[in-house]
């Protein structure tokens, strides 16, 4: 009797809990959230911001434009008011995050770790960025994004180029739509030795 019993239970649980659930609707499907953790760029390029405010690092300027180059010391102030491209382009924001898709690389050659981060739409802004971590630590060592800008029939390259704790690039290549071209080069120093 109690064989029957336990049986009749096993048998009733089998059934109640193989029953088919009905697929999750779209309208459900979207309202999940996402928990993909992307590299905190704009957290790691205000705190390097913070870093320079914070010291009396000698600031220099190297500019290249039109085939001229000028060197000249920059304020605190300037620095940052030229770092601010670099924190426009943060993937943080849920509506651009959804929008692109991380890869990971180990390169042995390097001791890094390359986090790339390329967007679905071939028009996206920010084309790519690349984050290199060094292998032991997984402190960044280097970030380049890569932009396209484009304002009515004029066309901005955008190359920037963050070396930890040193120094960053800013380059531009503008192009117009009658094809006048220029490339302007900013290469910002404050720790760097060459």
């Amino acid at each position: 009797m109690k064989s029957v019993l336990a049986l009749s239970c096993l048998l009733f649980i089998l059934i109640t809990g193989c029953r088919s659930k009905k697929p999750a609707s779209a309208k459900n499907a979207a309202q999940v959230s996402d928990t993909a953790k992307f590299y905190p760029l704009h957290q790691f390029f205000t705190e390097q911001i913070q870093y320079v405010d914070l010291r009396n690092f000698p600031i220099y300027q190297i500019r290249e434009k039109d085939g001229k180059k000028d060197s000249l010391p920059i304020s605190k102030e300037q620095f940052i008011g030229l770092a601010q491209v670099f924190l426009a382009h943060s993937l943080t924001d849920p509506k651009v995050k959804s929008l692109y898709k991380e890869s990971v690389f180990q390169d042995l050659s390097t001791g890094s770790v390359t986090l790339n981060y390329s967007p679905a739409d071939a028009n996206a802004e920010v084309q790519n960025i690349d984050i290199l971590l060094e292998e032991s630590t997984n402190l960044v060592k280097r970030v380049f994004i890569r932009c396209l800008h484009t304002k009515g029939d004029t066309t901005i390259a955008e190359q920037c180029n963050w070396k930890a704790n040193k120094s960053f690039q800013i380059n531009r290549t503008i192009t117009t739509g009658n094809g006048y071209s220029v490339t302007e080069l900013n290469y910002i120093n404050w720790n760097d030795k060459p």
